[in-house]
Parts: structure tokens; sequence; C-alpha cells
């Protein structure tokens, strides 16, 4: 778009008729071969080409200035600062000049070449435009590309209106949002981003939703594949997962953010931006994952992809990331690299760290350095927190006068009173609470009712029924109800029944209806539509009676003996009956095995040790020489035990025979 004037200078310098032979012939043709090289942009032949007319001839503006092009297509931008430099044609080459700094991020010595310029032309202008927006000077380039478009009617018309609207986002106006300009997906994002900057997060989620929608079905159109569209829309999707967050609606932010990321896309300032809201979703929970997010959010190159803001948030958020992991040097090192507008609340930050990592005495002197009542109750924190109730209570008696009759500053106080058991102070300090607010008025009224009524409590309590009186008063003066008029009436009957019963008189009076009633029965009948509220008295039963005789016994059913289907009562049972058969001491096999048991087995006979001779065994066989000497002792015959009816098996039925032969398959 802002090149395109050299096709004028190449048909010019081609259009000029070419009578004579020789080196002017030559140029003709070189100039032809640079213009198709031009239309195929292969600048780096193009290059070459220029300089082959230069050497023909050394004073050749357009061949120079085609020269200095080509080399920004290629991106020699350095090089080609110094050809202009080295150059002694009478050229203009302002704009190129800018342009080579502002595409090496110079943009101080871009904007001072372009406000040199004497006539600046249309691309003059917009090259400013694009330098403002990277200096993030918005009000001006706004203003800048507003006039632009007013003064210029080409082919595009568009890209300014969608540079236009990305302006507008940054300035966060609601006056110059263009919400009606939704004729590419790129102008409706940036309608979005612009919605989600002044606040409306329901219309940018409308918006960006739309855009998401439209730019798959254009991209799908275009026949770009699944992960090119998937590469497109990540930042319009990470954009409607902020908008979510930004809504409260933490968890579908979070599994968008993760779903961008895990298609790995190439825009690092995208997985930067995903990755600090990730890390501001996490909080104080997940370290883990909040470690591998700075890494991502802090990753080299970001200085020219993302803006001031948001270099800022993620520094912050790096600061509290380290305050949240206890890592003290870390903590103090990032915060003395970030200026004090971006990091305002440093000593805050600090203690926080001190205070994580358990040293409690160092947080509090950290926020003793300055006399700030926010630094105060955070210090009170930091003390309850190691215990230190007395400090805690110390700290918040110092407080000024007006943060320390706050109402909640006024509650924890008298809390922290009762806990230490010193009810004296808490009545004290409530008493004078009281006083000065009656005096200022300066606290909110609803506030100021629940301390009064908890004042007067506290006093009714404690016995001081006058100064309790004086609270019911003050609530009956803001506003008057039937429970304050009545604790008042309490109060005076303490000590002045005048007064109290001048106050009863503006209680209203019982119905003789109401006098009427009986207040047992209407106890008793409140529980009886509820099961749960009362239960029913629970009355004995009285057994039954038979006539002539006392009480009636409850007669137990005997259950019927059940005995085993074989069961032989001639025959005595089995006293192993209870035993595992495994273990019964006639088994002869164990269940299951054909192997004999071993305490069935007979016993082996000795044969000697292994490697003697074969007649030497009888020599070592003590047995049978101890066996001659005295008689073996005979064993009485003892019947083997009957088997009990559980083992008795019957036998096979008479006139059948046991077949042998097997089944077949």
């Amino acid at each position: 778009m802002m090149f395109d004037y050299l096709d004028t200078l190449l048909k010019s310098k081609m259009s000029k008729k070419d009578s004579k032979e020789g080196k002017e012939g030559e140029m003709k043709a070189l100039y032809r071969e640079l213009n198709t090289l031009k239309q195929n942009e292969e600048y780096e032949k193009a290059i070459k080409t220029c300089n082959r007319i230069l050497n023909l001839d050394h004073g050749d503006v357009t061949a120079f200035h085609c020269k200095i092009v080509a080399m920004i297509h290629t991106g020699k931008f350095q090089d080609a600062l110094k050809q202009i430099d080295a150059g002694k044609l009478d050229l203009d080459l302002s704009f190129e000049i800018a342009y080579c700094h502002y595409r090496l991020n110079e943009l101080e010595k871009s904007l001072k070449v372009i406000q040199g310029v004497k006539n600046p032309e249309l691309k003059h202008d917009e090259l400013k435009a694009q330098i403002l927006y990277k200096l993030e000077m918005f009000d001006d380039c706004f203003s800048l590309y507003r006039n632009i478009i007013k003064n210029s009617t080409d082919e595009f018309e568009t890209e300014r209106k969608t540079n236009i609207s990305a302006v507008a986002a940054q300035v966060a106006d609601p006056d110059t949002i263009l919400t009606d300009q939704t004729e590419t997906y790129e102008l409706r994002y940036n309608c979005g981003c612009g919605l989600a900057a002044v606040g409306e997060y329901d219309q940018a989620e409308v918006e960006l939703v739309a855009a998401e929608s439209q730019a798959r079905q254009f991209l799908a159109e275009e026949g770009d594949s699944a992960e090119d569209i998937e590469q497109e829309v990540g930042i319009i999707r990470v954009q409607l997962a902020y908008v979510l967050q930004k809504q409260g609606k933490e968890k579908e932010a979070q599994n968008i953010y993760n779903s961008v990321l895990k298609s790995k896309p190439d825009d690092i300032g995208l997985v930067a931006v995903a990755s600090n809201n990730l890390l501001a979703i996490n909080r104080d929970q997940n370290i883990f994952d909040s470690k591998k997010r700075i890494k991502a959010a802090t990753a080299e190159g970001l200085d020219q992809k993302l803006t001031r803001k948001q270099r800022n948030m993620i520094q912050r958020n790096q600061v509290l990331l380290a305050m949240f992991t206890a890592q003290v040097d870390l903590c103090k090192q990032l915060v003395d690299q970030l200026d004090n507008n971006i990091l305002t609340d440093r000593q805050l930050i600090i203690a926080g760290v001190l205070a994580k990592s358990g040293k409690y005495v160092e947080a509090v002197e950290q926020l003793e350095g300055t006399s700030s009542p926010e630094n105060t109750l955070t210090a009170v924190q930091v003390l309850l927190t190691a215990g230190e109730v007395t400090k805690a209570v110390s700290k918040l008696e110092g407080l000024p006068v007006d943060w320390k009759y706050k109402h909640g500053v006024l509650s924890t106080l008298v809390s922290l009173y009762l806990s230490i058991q010193d009810r004296n102070s808490a009545a004290t300090l409530l008493k004078e609470a009281t006083e000065w607010n009656m005096k200022k008025k300066v606290s909110n009224t609803k506030e100021m009712s629940i301390v009064w009524r908890k004042t007067a409590e506290f006093h009714l309590k404690s016995g001081e029924a006058s100064v309790a009186a004086k609270s019911l008063e003050e609530m009956l003066k803001v506003k008057s109800d039937l429970r304050t008029l009545a604790q008042l009436v309490l109060a005076y009957a303490k000590f002045d029944l005048n007064k109290a019963m001048q106050a009863a008189k503006k209680l209203p009076a019982f119905d003789e209806d109401t006098l009427n009633i009986d207040i047992q029965a209407l106890e008793d009948s409140a529980f009886s539509m509820g099961k749960n509220l009362k239960r029913a008295p629970i009355t004995p039963r009285t057994p039954k009676k038979d006539e002539g005789e006392g009480v009636v016994k409850k007669k137990n059913k005997k259950k019927k003996k059940r005995l085993p289907k074989n069961y032989n009562p001639n025959v005595t049972p089995d006293p192993e009956r209870w035993i595992p058969r495994k273990e019964r001491t006639g088994l002869k096999y164990l269940p299951g095995q054909r192997k004999i048991r071993k305490d069935k087995r007979k016993g082996e006979k000795f044969t000697g040790a292994q490697g003697t001779a074969a007649g030497q065994s009888d020599n070592f066989d003590y047995s049978a020489k101890v066996g001659a000497t005295k008689e073996p002792v005979k064993a009485s015959p003892q019947a083997e035990p009957a088997p009990g009816p559980r083992l008795l098996k019957k036998g096979p039925a008479k006139g059948k025979k046991k077949s042998s032969a097997k089944k077949g398959f």
C-alpha cells in the first residue's frame, strides 16, 4: 500500500522512446526486467538489477529509489539507511527513512523525520498515525485517522476504518466507539474490544461471539485449513474469555484460555495475555500452574507486542506471585524494578511477603513507616494472624477518631476487648462512639443504627441502663419501631419509672381477643402441624389380662429342630464333626488330591548315608540294635472312630451296575 507509487516511476521510465542502440537499449531492457521482478515480488533479484542499472548510470534516480524500496521489502532496513546516507542524489527519501526507523522500532526518530516534511502526503499521514499508535498517543492518533478518512477515497477505506476502530478501543471513550461497523470480522472484533474497554461487557460478549462466527465462515470460504482458522480466531477467543472473566464467569474463561494455549499459537503476545489472565484467575491457589504461566507471560520479545499497560499488569502479577509464594528476596527485587506509579502499594506487598514467610515483626515494622490508617489496619491483621491480640488492640486504639468510630473498626475493637475479658474498655468505647456520632452525625445512618442497638444491648447487660437509653433514644429519632420502643421502656424501668410509664403509653394496647387467648393451648397447638417440631408424649402400653388371672406373659414360639437327612440316632456322632475335613485324623486323602497324607504314609527304611558301601548299612542302623534289647510294646487294638452322619455316603442302588464306560463328547 505504501510503495505502490513505484509502478508509476517504472512505467514512466519505460515509456520513453529509445531510438538509440547500445547503452540506452541495455538500460531499457534492464528496466523491463526490473518491472517483471517487481510484479513477481522477487526483490532480491530486483536489487541486483538496480545495481546493474546504477553501474551503467550512477546518477539514475529511479534505479536508486527502486533499490531502496526493494531493500525495505527484503527487511534490510539498516542497509537501506546506510545506502541513503551514502547516496548524493537529489532525491527526497524522507518517507523511506521514516519507515526504516519505524520498522527498527526507533519511533522517536521516525516521528521526527515525518514531522520535518513540509508538504506531507497521504502516505506520510498514514505512517505518522501508525507511529502515534505505537507510541500509545491514542488521542492524537484517533484525530489523525479521522482526518485521513475524510480526505481520502480509495480502495483502502475498510482498512482505515479497522485501524481507527482499534484506536477507539484504546481511547476507551463511549462517544468514539464504532458500534455500527460490522462489514468485516476485524471491525466487529474492534467494536467488541471498545465496548469491553468502557465496561459494557454484555454487549461486548455478543459482538465477540458474532465476530468469531463471522471469522470462521470467512476463512473457511477463503480455503484456510482448520489449524490456520484456529490461529486466526485465537485473539478473538482470548478477548471473549477476558469479557467473561470480568463478568465473574471465571470457569468458562479458564476453559477458553486453556483451549487457546493448547493450540500453541504463534503470537507470543497472545500467549502472554492469556497466561497473565489465567494467573489472575488462580490468585493464591494452584501455585505450580501460576509459575508456569508467569514464565510464558514474561518471555523475551514482548516489548513490541504488548502495550505499556499490559506489560505493567504482568509485572505487577509477577510481584504478587512472589508474595504469595513467600519469596522475600525475589519480591523485594521485583518491587525495586517497578516504578512508583505502577506499584503504589509497595509497602503492603513487602509486608505481605514478610508475613507469609512468618516474619511478623518485620512486616509490622514495614507498615509503621507511614501513618496511613490503611497500613495500620493491615498491621492489625498481621498481629492477629500471629496471635498478638493485645498489640493489635493498642494499634486500633491509636487510629484517628473518624476511623476508630467507624462501624467495622468499632465492632472489631469491641470484639477484641471482650476476647481479653476487658468489658470496661468495651463499654467506655461504645459510650464514646455514641456520643461522638451524636455530635458529628457523619456516619451512615443504617450502620449507626446497628451500632446504637448493639451498644444498648451491651449496656443493658452490663447494668448501665441510662447509657443504653441514650442509644435507644437516638435510634428512635432515626426510625421509630416497636422493638426499639419496647427496649427503651425496659431501660427506663431500671432507673426512672415515670419515663418508663410515659414511653409505655406509646406502645399499642392489647386487644380483648388477645387477652382472652389461652397461652398454653396456643403453645400446644403451635406444633400440631409439624411432625418434627414437637414430639408427642410417650404413653406406656398396658399388657393384656385374661379373665380371673394375672398378667399374661408373652409366649415365645419354639423353633422346630432340623436334623440332617441321613441322620441315624443309633450312631454316635463324630467327635471331629466341627473340625475341617482336611484336619481330621481319619482322612487318608486330602480333598481334591490323589496323594496320601504325609501322616498316613508308611515309614521309609533307613539305607544309610550317601556314599557308604552296600554292606555297611546294617552297622549304622541303630533301630535294629535297640529293638533287640527291648521287646516292642504292642499297642492295644483300638477301633477306628465311626464316621459321623455327614460322612455317610449312599452306595449304589440295588439292581443297577456302575458303568465304567466314559461318556462321549
